[in-house]
This record gives structure tokens, sequence and C-alpha cells, in this order.
């Protein structure tokens, strides 16, 4: 009797360390279609004039926690919680609206994104807007490495200047270039309509690229206006950037 006892308790002993040990593997399989903790940052930049402020869904869940995001203004980076598509945007009122711009795909993880929301809403230019993966590899060293996104919405192409040298050439509207590698220091970005010489449509001044970042300067507002949508630009930096140098 004592036998059967000390072996019906070894056997009740070995059943309770298989369940110990499986459930972490059930769990982790159970979690196989939600990605979390990606390291994947995102930031969404509203840039349409006539959408007004709108909130963010991933996944049909809104991601909201009282931020909308309004134009012209620039979110910063943050941790997404999942990468499971689709990524969407509804107008942050009672009678909300889907935004025709949609993202179908999974992001990278240990990566950086910017959303650049740009075009109408009125006639659907909206759905153009710009997913850029502003990951890249380090600049040679001495160098870092800027692009130039046209996100200005019914703008003409554009050309871009760092101090008076051509860098960026008919860059059109909806449209996000390489990046490029340029010396460190201080520059002055001039920003011209394409093959209008002599007429200067914007100018950032003094701004410090700094050794092995990477940056984008985009566009904003309308040329030729001067009211609230007034034509301007921005520097964005793209900290997140791979080991390796090219």
């Amino acid at each position: 009797m004592a036998n059967q006892n000390k072996n019906g308790f070894l056997a009740s002993l070995l059943a309770f360390v298989l369940v110990v040990i499986g459930l972490p593997f059930i769990v982790s399989c159970g979690k196989s279609t939600n990605i979390t903790g990606s390291n994947t940052q995102l930031q969404i930049i509203n840039l349409s004039p006539d959408v007004h402020p709108v909130n963010l869904f991933i996944n049909s869940v809104n991601q909201a926690n009282g931020v909308t995001y309004t134009y012209p203004n620039n979110s910063g980076y943050f941790f997404l919680q999942t990468l499971t598509p689709p990524i969407q945007f509804r107008t942050a009122v009672a009678a909300a609206v889907n935004i025709p711009f949609q993202i179908n795909t999974v992001l990278r993880s240990n990566a950086k994104y910017t959303i650049f929301l740009t075009g109408y809403l009125a006639d659907s230019s909206i759905k153009n807007s710009i997913l850029s993966l502003d990951t890249a590899t380090l600049p040679p060293l001495g160098r870092a490495k800027v692009r130039f996104a046209n996100t200005s919405p019914s703008s003409p192409a554009l050309d871009l200047r760092a101090n008076d040298t051509l860098a960026f050439n008919n860059v059109k509207f909806d449209s996000i270039s390489h990046y490029i590698n340029i010396p460190t220091g201080n520059y002055n970005f001039t920003i011209n309509v394409h093959g209008i010489s002599g007429t200067t449509a914007f100018k950032l001044s003094n701004v410090t690229l700094l050794d092995g970042r990477a940056y984008t300067i985009y566009t904003q507002g309308i040329v030729g206006r001067t009211d609230s949508v007034a034509f301007g630009a921005a520097v964005l930096t793209n900290n997140l950037l791979i080991t390796k140098s090219q």
C-alpha cells in the first residue's frame, strides 16, 4: 500500500512538472499572431489641410489614449504594441469618417517609420499619403544622411539646395528621395520650385548635421499661400541607424 501511494505521488508530481514546463510554450503559441515587444517605432505627421484631427487604429483597435493627430504637428516616435495590420485613420469626431489611406503590410521589427498624411480628404488624394522606413545604414565617418520629402498638397516639383549646392532635383509631390551622404556641419537649405531659378519658396537656416545621423527634410502647406496653410518645411532626425556603413 505504501509503495502504491508513493508511486501515485511521484506520478502526480511528474504530471505537474510537465504542465509547468509546457505552459510557456502554450502561451507563446497562443500569441504568435499578435506581435508585441518588437521595438518598432512610428511617428505621424498630419499634413493634410482639410482632414482635421484624426485617430490611429491598428488591427481595428483605437490607439488614441486621448491622442489625436492634427495639422501640421509631428507626433514624435512612439512604440507600437502590435504589428498586426491594418493601420488606419479615422476622423476624431463623434461621427467618425474612415480616411482612405490604409497600410496592410506588417512593419519590420527594430525599425522606425514615419507616416506623412498628406493630400486632401475632400478629393480622396489623401489616399496617396506616404509610409517611409526611416532606418538606414551608417554613413561614412564625417558624414550625415539626408533625404527630401515633398509632402505639400498640390505643390509642384521641388528642388532642394544645401549651401547653394543642388542636393535634390525635381522631387514631385507625394514622393520621398533616397538618403544621400553629405559632410557634417551647418547648412542653409533652400527649397525652390523646379525649373524656376532665382525664386526661393522656403529656406531652412542654420541646420546642424551631426556625424552618423540621418535626417529628413519635408515640406508642408501650399506654395503661394500666406494663411494658416502657408508653405514651409521642417527637419526630422531619424536616429535609429544600422551599424554597417555604406
